[in-house]
This record gives C-alpha cells, structure tokens and sequence, in this order.
C-alpha cells in the first residue's frame, strides 16, 4: 500500500472515531472503564466524552460510548436496561417514564465484535442512541435523559467499579 493511501486511510478512521454528536461543541473522551457481564468476561469498553475533561460532571453534552470486544444479543440489551433503570428510579418515576423507557430500551440492536454504540445527551434534552453511527433511536426530555443514565451512573448501576473509573473516582 502507497504511503499517501495509508495516509488516507488513517486520516478516514481518525475521523471516523470522532464523537457523533458533532453539532455539539466538540466532545473529547474523559474516562474509559471496562465493561464486564458477570463480573469477569469482558464485553465492551466504555468511555465518557465531555466538553471538558477538568471536572467530570453529568451536564449535557455529553456521550457514554461502548466498544464491543464480543457478540451481545439486542434483546438481552433492553432487558438489562430496563431492569437497571427500574431498580434506580423510584417507582412513581419509574412507572411515568416506563413506555418511553421502553420504547427507547427495545431499539437495541444485536452487535458483534467491534461494533459501538453511542448514547448521545444534548443540551437541549434530546437523547440519541446510535449503532456504528447510525441513529436508533431519539427521546426528548431531561428528565428521560437523567433516568437512562441510571443505569450507569445511579445508586446501584450495572458496575460500581465501572461508575467509578468513568466518574474519576469522583463519586
């Protein structure tokens, strides 16, 4: 392969990388935290993009992206969420949210190897989750927006250790 040809290439996937909420300010990754299912098989990492990296906060914009190392089936996906978001809301709120919950949870998609997705929160409320840059699924609404990030980032998230490293041990 040509030198010039490699230069393309590499400038293609460096651009490709970037994050997708591109009509934002530009985001840059703050933290990155492996990803496991049941404690010990790595799935994914994830990485929390931010404005600024200086002080970690949950303020839009902002993207949580996760990139597959190994195969997850979509429906195990909107199980999990669901469940995840469920058990950190409490249940007035839960039940006011739960078929956007949904609707938004059953977009996901099944994924292999190397595949990303993105949940992208704007400031102006808008939530998108997007598979390899394609766009799922759209919510409005911080209110929606601060309750799917529960499953990361609330009181019992899918990994303690994971909110922690993505949170700078911060919280």
């Amino acid at each position: 392969m040509k030198a010039s040809l490699r230069c393309v290439l590499w400038t293609l996937s460096v651009l490709t990388a970037a994050p997708a909420a591109s009509s934002q300010a530009e985001l840059q990754p703050c933290t990155q935290a492996r990803v496991q299912a049941l404690g010990f098989i790595e799935v994914a990492t994830a990485s929390l993009w931010l404005n600024s990296c200086s002080q970690i906060e949950l303020q839009p914009p902002l993207q949580l992206q996760f990139d597959y190392v190994r195969s997850v089936p979509g429906n195990a996906m909107a199980r999990a969420a669901m469940a995840m978001v469920e058990r950190n809301l409490p249940e007035q709120e839960f039940a006011q949210l739960e078929d956007r919950l949904q609707a938004f949870s059953d977009r996901y998609r099944d994924i292999e190897k190397g595949d990303q997705y993105q949940l992208i929160y704007l400031q102006d409320g808008q939530v998108e989750m997007r598979l390899n840059g394609e766009l799922l699924a759209v919510e409005q609404g911080h209110e929606f927006a601060d309750a799917y990030l529960q499953i990361w980032f609330g009181p019992e998230p899918y990994s303690r250790d994971m909110k922690q490293v993505l949170l700078g041990d911060a919280r």
